[in-house]
């Protein structure tokens, strides 16, 4: 007979809160330690973190008008790049058309002698 060993054990477990308990030490000290702010210092940190706010806003958008800048920047480079290329390769399909209008006309003098 081969015996079955159990690879895990399952139970249920109730939880509840204790009323009676204290509160961790940790959550105590800072109870403890913590004070009641007047209006002028919640004021005070109020208006600094607006402060904050209006800064994080302006660094923001300037950087994103940095990138636009760059952007356009980058986008002009790429037209003036285009057109040169364009330029360039216009001007070797004329020398190769002029070229090959004078073979033709080189071939058509022959033909006719």
């Amino acid at each position: 007979m081969s015996e079955e060993t159990p690879s895990s054990i399952a139970f249920e477990v109730d939880v509840k809160k204790n009323p009676d308990a204290s509160p961790p030490k940790h959550i105590l000290e800072k109870l403890n330690t913590e004070k009641e702010l007047s209006k002028e210092e919640l004021d005070a940190k109020l208006e600094a973190a607006e402060e904050r706010r209006k800064q994080l806003d302006a660094e923001k958008a300037q950087k994103a008008a940095n990138e636009v800048a760059h952007a356009k920047k980058v986008a002009e480079e790429h037209r003036r790049l285009s057109e040169e290329q364009n330029k360039e390769g216009l001007a070797k399909l004329q020398e190769k058309l002029s070229q090959a209008e004078s073979r033709r006309q080189e071939q058509l003098n022959k033909n006719e002698n």
